[in-house]
């Protein structure tokens, strides 16, 4: 089951005003936190930072906390680019080429599963905000709650201040 999160303003949910206010407010309030730039985890070669910092011109949602997955992905495209360059060289029926294919479809699906990384924290962000809208709710609605009800009298306690004062 993919792990998806619509917008609030992507949402056909039916939701109170107030619920949609808030989760609209959440969501603004992560969407726009001071994001810092990512910066590649160790030691990058000259030809991989520059497709790390081609990564990071593609999305403006990437910060620090994708620095990880964001140079696992350049190394491993990086890599693989490398093999398949040596792969072009080779004859097609050369054992080698056989190993080198293998290595290649290593590299393609470590590739998808940082790329799959990197969609995840957005998708976090914004359930993060929905989960602060419902908590700001449940806060509002017993708030309102508490104030609704009058502080019931206890008929015991009653009596007995009754009974207090007679004396």
């Amino acid at each position: 089951m993919a792990n998806t999160y619509k917008s609030i303003a992507n949402n056909k949910q039916k939701m109170s005003k107030e619920e949609r206010k808030m989760r609209e407010e959440a969501e603004e309030r992560i969407a726009n936190q001071v994001k810092t730039p990512p910066k590649p985890t160790g030691t990058l070669k000259e030809a991989q930072k520059s497709l790390f910092d081609n990564y990071v011109k593609l999305n403006d949602n990437f910060s620090e906390s994708d620095s990880t997955s964001l140079t696992a992905l350049t190394r491993s495209v990086h890599r693989q680019n490398v093999l398949i360059e040596r792969l072009e060289e080779l004859d097609e029926l050369d054992e080698k080429a056989l190993e080198l294919e293998r290595r290649i479809h290593a590299y393609e699906r470590s590739i998808v599963q940082q790329m799959t990384l990197l969609c995840i924290p957005l998708n976090q962000r914004l359930r993060m905000a929905s989960d602060m809208a419902k908590t700001m709710i449940e806060e509002k609605k017993l708030e309102q709650m508490n104030e609704q009800q009058p502080q019931e009298v206890n008929p015991l306690l009653a009596i007995l201040e009754a009974t207090k004062h007679r004396k």
